[in-house]
């Protein structure tokens, strides 16, 4: 469930990556006069996409017992 969960928010992300992208870049009137605005807007929702999305592919602690082993 977790990889399903993971591929889902990875195309989420990287749509997102695209979207911000095209703000960062575009010469539309539109996005120009609220420029300023739409860059917070997308980068604060990239950022914790990305971190959630990296945090999905990172693999689990494994468990002896439910005590957690710290990894190597």
């Amino acid at each position: 469930m977790r990889k399903v969960l993971a591929v889902i928010f990875t195309l989420i992300t990287i749509f997102a990556i695209k979207e911000c992208v095209y703000i960062f870049t575009t010469t539309d009137a539109d996005i120009i006069s609220q420029r300023p605005q739409l860059i917070l807007t997308a980068i604060s929702i990239t950022l914790p996409l990305f971190i959630f999305t990296l945090w999905l592919w990172r693999p689990k602690r494994k468990t002896i017992d439910g005590e957690n082993i710290p990894q190597e």
